[in-house]
């Protein structure tokens, strides 16, 4: 059977929040930065299945903060819908 067929298994973190094994993912990465919601996708991160624990390398978290200081022309722009708890509570 040819080696390279199977792919390599890698032995990842265990969650330091619930002790799961975690598996590493690209994700979109929500931030508030002032009344400022900003999305940044393609995000390399280790994430708990169990929990959803997120972990950046530090590099991956510079490159981060230099994405949203420098912020250059967003691939694309979303609208949000802004929520109330307390008006979806109030009684009719």
């Amino acid at each position: 059977m040819d080696r390279l067929a199977e792919p390599e298994k890698v032995k990842l973190m265990k969650c330091l929040v619930c002790h799961h094994e975690m598996t590493e993912r690209r994700i979109a990465l929500d931030l508030r930065v002032g009344e400022e919601l900003i999305v940044v996708e393609e995000v390399p991160a280790t994430i708990c299945e169990n929990c959803g624990e997120q972990v950046f390398t530090p590099e991956v978290t510079r490159q981060v903060q230099t994405a949203v200081t420098k912020r250059k022309k967003a691939v694309r722009t979303m609208v949000v819908p802004v929520l109330s708890l307390e008006a979806a509570s109030a009684p009719d």
